[in-house]
């Protein structure tokens, strides 16, 4: 083995000048190689991400308000959108972090490859393929970062993390997710990498205080010119995000730390606070002519940004004050950062109680990224939910160089404490590793952030070992480099890299986040929005439509006003930004949270003149809130979306055991939840599953092997258990009510859409479209209970959209003190499916009747968009059918609704009298005839399938 080593040692004399060639410059080929597979990796299914027809199919619903606001930005270049009218419906809304510098860039590169004129595809490619190119052009900053620290193998080292990390960052910068975040990255890398460079220059040429009195300008030029730099960076990010003013905060909290050290080892703070004034006085300065908000606001550019900036800028010019008061009464040093600490707690008190809203908000902002933990409606945004098992969510995503990263921050702070003058750049790198982690901890969403940490921590790291093991001598003679140093290099890239190149980490996870998300199920949606319904500003026949241009410039206000013809339409807030961009209406909740709890409260409303209150007093204005859209994720209990609402409702203080019990095996909630009866009577289940229908309680119970009514949560039945999940062996549901009621561990209906209680027709909502039908495949929780064996299982349309419309009247005479049941077929043609709307009325002493229908059976054609109204997808295939039983005869009528009488063009009523044939129909005594004692499916809303493909009475037991 010597011998060997020695030869080796020979030849390598022999390279001399051809090695000392290859490690100057050994790093550029790595680099470009890095960057080469880094937009390989995410771009290579790019076509996922574009339609057959060249339309946009971005992952997520905030891509499509950036392409909204690109669009914008290449109509009115190059200003922004100073307020947005077609969303968040009755006031419009200023987008605040959407529509930044981000969109005016990726806008001018369309303008550029368009040739001044691109296309919708042309728009489409560049904004599918920005975050891929944008990830790359994070390469070199972060080299300079990590080269910085560990010298350019640690750089490389740096970059080997950025390009294999499997989390966020990649994620978030695959084709298709046409978003903010992979910029936000970049912004930092840039302010993190001037940073460095303005404190190393600070700390070598040391300016003070006293060069300022003398003009000494010479002296202050570069660490000044750096400060400037530095502020100019921040202030770019915070153009492009303005929530990054939390790195304010972060360098605000170094300048603590590091200035307390400085004094204590006997240093000026001068040295570093001079840059630093400068850099956040610059960063005010550019930031105030972009405020819009004169408030306090995080998510726009407000007061706070340039406010939280002159408070630092206060803060260190206050501590360099502080330190020469120290030394002038000789005080020790020692004390020192307790002093400033202690006056900073005051200070903050002050605030309190002189300003206790601003103190509050700020707190409130504090909590929100490192409170350690989600609220409640943080919790239902993923990006801002906490990590589960934080451990294993480090590992996924860093491998064992999460471990090491720690290591390298631990280092930097033991070389703090001990060191005579530590270098200021290492101590800002591990305060900024040190709270991404925690804001990671409490954001799933700051990872991103928290890779340069991790990667600048480890880059920190191995220049440290490679130092220890004096690698540096091999570059000035070949001939020095020994086995262990091989093994040393060897060993760092294996424990860096190995884990993430072992699993194939980056391949796969860009893989599944290469995917196109929900909005290619809302397509059909959207497109039979934007045409089959009237133009905003014609609802009804009124004639405004096109005052309120698409791409129009509104000025800011706090409440833009709707006219006649205007109308809104009612989704859950995931959906808003689907609904302006691909159906070109105003959606009243949106992503930006805005109307969330009026959308909540619609969706579960108890009842439909609760519902109604609702929209008229939180939308009324203009046409008011006219179409509601729901997908099935809200439909049915148990998929992941169903439980959103009652996180931000605010009428009935419900919790999720009130609409659903989730069913629990082996620990694990199952896909799959037993409706309720508030569940059942909530507008978006009565919409989605009955399609505002009556429908009449269960002939069935549902077992469970344990139930935590309160909790919310069921077992199955154990499989030595006899007892099917499904009990059918009931007559009536009045049985089934008293067998429920008898055992703790039964239910009565909550399956099939069947109630335990009759749940009442709607009357002013109808289903007018219904999307395709959508395979289990794009159904991430399909209703598996809603298809049983021995029976093709409904046909789940993704999303289905109903009209508000004032309903047409029907009056009629029949038996007296009877209850009159009227029945409609209307045929889904998307679908292929009918289903019957059902109402119940009674009539009084005399045999009269009233009741009020959304549908109609006739006269479409006379009402379609030309005339403000909606081209309705779903019609009748037959005359309301009306049938009464009283003393053993059985009553029957029919009559028809025209479409006119249902938009409320005509006002007359409908007239039907019901008669009893001249002998009595077969069997008719009992008037059995479909009525709802079956358990119809809530697929269809037929009402007349027992949900069970058979008509014999059977169970189903626990698998």
């Amino acid at each position: 083995m010597s011998q060997r080593w020695d030869k080796l040692e020979e030849r390598l004399g022999e390279y001399e000048s051809e090695l000392d060639a290859v490690y100057r410059l050994y790093h550029i080929p790595v680099l470009a190689a890095l960057m080469t597979f880094m937009l390989w990796v995410r771009v290579r299914h790019y076509e996922r991400m574009i339609g057959e027809n060249g339309q946009p199919l971005y992952r997520g619903n905030d891509p499509y308000y950036h392409r909204r606001t690109t669009d914008y930005v290449i109509r009115n270049y190059p200003f922004n959108m100073p307020y947005e009218v077609w969303t968040g419906f009755d006031s419009g809304t200023a987008v605040g972090q959407f529509g930044t510098i981000f969109d005016q860039i990726v806008a001018t590169i369309a303008l550029i490859v368009g040739l001044g004129s691109p296309s919708e595809s042309t728009v489409t490619l560049v904004t599918v393929l920005t975050p891929p190119v944008v990830a790359v052009l994070c390469v070199p900053p972060m080299y300079v970062v990590g080269r910085r620290l560990g010298g350019r193998f640690g750089g490389l080292i740096a970059v080997v993390l950025l390009a294999l990390t499997p989390g966020q960052f990649l994620s978030r910068s695959v084709a298709g997710v046409y978003d903010h975040h992979i910029a936000e990255v970049l912004g930092t890398l840039l302010a993190l990498a001037v940073g460095m460079r303005m404190l190393t220059v600070a700390q070598r040429e040391k300016p003070i205080y006293e060069f300022i009195e003398t003009r000494e300008v010479d002296l202050l030029r570069r660490p000044v010119a750096w400060g400037a730099s530095f502020g100019a960076a921040l202030a770019l990010t915070m153009l492009v995000w303005p929530p990054a003013v939390f790195l304010v905060g972060i360098y605000g909290i170094f300048l603590f730390i590091h200035l307390s050290f400085e004094f204590v080892r006997g240093h000026s703070p001068d040295h570093v606070v001079i840059p630093s004034v400068v850099a956040m006085l610059v960063a005010a300065s550019l930031l105030l002519p972009f405020v819009t908000a004169v408030g306090l606001n995080t998510t726009s550019i407000s007061l706070l940004q340039p406010l939280l900036a002159l408070l630092v800028a206060g803060g260190a010019a206050f501590m360099a004050a502080a330190a020469r008061l120290w030394e002038r009464r000789e005080l020790s040093r020692l004390g020192y950062p307790a002093g400033v600490g202690a006056t900073g707690l005051v200070a903050a008190g002050v605030l309190a109680v002189a300003a206790p809203e601003t103190f509050d908000f700020l707190l409130g902002q504090v909590e929100r990224v490192a409170g350690l933990g989600s609220t409640d409606t943080a919790a239902t945004v993923g990006e801002a939910q906490a990590p589960d098992a934080p451990l294993d969510f480090f590992f996924r995503n860093y491998g064992l160089a999460i471990y090491t990263a720690a290591v390298g921050v631990l280092a930097v702070l033991v070389r703090a404490l001990f060191a005579d003058r530590p270098r200021a750049e290492q101590l800002l790198v591990a305060v900024f590793t040190a709270t991404l982690v925690l804001f990671t901890l409490t954001q799933i969403r700051f990872d991103y952030y928290l890779v340069v940490g991790v990667a600048a921590a480890n880059a920190y790291l191995v220049g440290q070992i490679l130092g220890f093991i004096d690698l540096e001598s091999v570059r000035t003679d070949a001939t020095n480099l020994q086995p262990f140093q091989v093994f040393v290099v060897a060993t760092v890239l294996f424990v860096v890299a190995g884990p993430l190149v072992a699993t194939a980490a980056p391949v796969a996870s860009a893989d599944s986040a290469a995917r196109p998300g929900e909005y290619q199920d809302w397509e059909g949606s959207l497109g039979w929005l934007s045409e089959e319904t009237p133009a905003v500003g014609g609802y009804g026949g009124a004639d405004n439509a096109g005052d309120i241009e698409y791409y129009g410039t509104y000025e800011r206000t706090d409440d833009f006003e709707y006219d006649a013809g205007e109308y809104g339409v009612m989704s859950w807030w995931d959906y808003g930004h689907y609904i302006t961009y691909g159906g070109e209406r105003v959606p009243v909740a949106n992503p930006f949270q805005q109307n969330a709890e009026e959308a909540a409260d619609f969706l579960l409303a108890g009842n439909e003149s609760e519902s109604i209150e609702v929209l008229e007093a939180d939308s009324g204005e203009g046409s008011g809130t006219r179409y509601v859209m729901i997908d099935y994720k809200l439909g049915y209990a148990g998929t992941t979306k169903y439980n959103a609402p009652v996180v931000f409702e605010s009428r009935h203080g419900l919790d999720r055991s009130d609409v659903g019990i989730s069913l629990v095996q082996n620990r694990q909630v199952l896909p799959v939840a037993v409706h309720t009866q508030r569940a059942y009577e909530s507008m978006r289940v009565r919409l989605y599953q009955f399609h505002g229908s009556a429908r009449e309680p269960a002939s069935f119970v549902v077992n469970f092997g344990g139930l935590n009514r309160t909790g919310g949560f069921g077992t199955l039945p154990s499989q030595e258990s006899d007892e099917p999940i499904i009990e059918r062996n009931y007559d009536t549901s009045k049985e089934a009510r008293q067998a429920a009621a008898s055992d703790p561990t039964k239910v009565h209906g909550g399956l099939f859409g069947r109630p335990s209680e009759r749940v009442e027709a709607l009357e002013q909502f109808r289903l007018v479209h219904a999307s395709e039908p959508s395979s289990n495949t794009r159904l991430d929780n399909p209703p598996i209970f809603e298809a049983q064996p021995g029976r093709e299982g409904p046909a789940v349309s993704y999303v289905k959209t109903f009209e508000r419309v004032e309903g047409a009247t029907i009056e009629g005479t029949g038996p007296a003190d009877t209850e009159v049941r009227a029945d409609v077929v209307m045929e889904i043609p998307t679908t292929g499916q009918t289903f019957t709307y059902r109402q119940f009325a009674r009539t009084d002493e005399q045999g009269n009747f009233e009741m009020t229908v959304p549908y109609s059976t006739a006269g479409y054609d006379e009402y379609g968009t030309e005339a403000g109204y909606t081209n309705v997808s779903v019609r009748a295939n037959s005359s309301y059918q009306f049938v009464a039983t009283s003393n053993d005869r059985v009553f029957f009528g029919e009559t028809d609704v025209t479409e006119g009488q249902v938009v409320g063009e005509n006002d007359t009523a409908s007239r039907v009298e019901l008669e009893a044939p001249a002998e009595p129909a077969n069997g008719g005594g009992d008037g059995s005839d479909g009525s709802g004692d079956s358990d119809g499916s809530g697929g269809d809303g037929s009402g007349n399938s027992d949900g069970s493909g058979s008509s014999e009475r059977r169970g189903l037991r626990a698998p």
